[in-house]
């Protein structure tokens, strides 16, 4: 869908006009601005229903003679796509185009690095229970502080039978699941990562995948 038009010289905004209308500029050049146009995407990325909607794009367009093809990107970091109009007797006429939200890394989002896979045997198990448990991979910070735990011995004794819980692994897991608190309860209610895991990972406007975690756990999409 083309929104509109806004040449250099007007002030900023969409004109909404649609494709068959524009903004005619005097002669048969057609005049420098922005044009808008917007997307709906029907499927949800990686199952993540929120990131189904009407995503808007802009880019800047630069003067162009009668019967020029222009290509517009989207401008921002949260949108990709591309617009293309026709310049016709000053006129700029859409011709085709799309609009969606970028999918970018976890750090790029909000500076969190997530780790979804690791040589090291231990590093491993652990980001497995964070997926399993938090529905999501482990954030970088908080794997290396566990694993430290879980080598140096620092709690779950076989003293104490680890805590009751009969192993090492399965003491670490269960101080791990009341530690997440409230995300741990979430994510296994919903089968999805919790809401405000998804926030501290992607930010307010991202989105992070529901499904194949391990193979777009880093991964985070803007949302509509």
């Amino acid at each position: 869908m083309f929104e509109g038009f806004s040449p250099s010289t007007d002030a900023p905004g969409d004109f909404g006009q649609s494709p068959e209308q524009g903004v005619h500029a005097a002669g048969l050049s057609c005049p420098s601005g922005t044009a808008s146009w917007s997307q709906q995407q029907w499927a949800a990325w990686n199952s993540n229903v929120n990131t189904v909607g009407t995503y808007s794009c802009s880019g800047n367009v630069f003067a162009t003679s009668d019967g020029s093809n222009v290509s517009v990107m989207a401008a921002g970091g949260e949108r990709s796509g591309t617009a293309q109009l026709r310049c016709s007797n000053g006129t700029w006429l859409w011709v085709s185009g799309t609009c969606d939200g970028k999918v970018v890394n976890t750090t790029v989002a909000t500076g969190h690095t997530m780790v979804c896979s690791h040589s090291d045997p231990v590093r491993s198990k652990w980001i497995g229970w964070y997926v399993a448990a938090l529905k999501r991979c482990a954030d970088s910070g908080g794997l290396e502080w566990w694993v430290a735990q879980y080598n140096s011995n620092n709690g779950c004794l076989a003293s104490t039978n680890y805590d009751g819980y009969g192993s090492k692994d399965a003491c670490f897991r269960a101080n791990f699941q009341i530690s997440a608190g409230s995300s741990y309860t979430e994510a296994q209610s919903t089968g999805r990562i919790a809401a405000q895991d998804e926030y501290n990972i992607c930010g307010p406007r991202g989105a992070y995948p529901w499904n194949n975690i391990f193979g777009d756990g880093m991964k985070c999409k803007y949302r509509p």
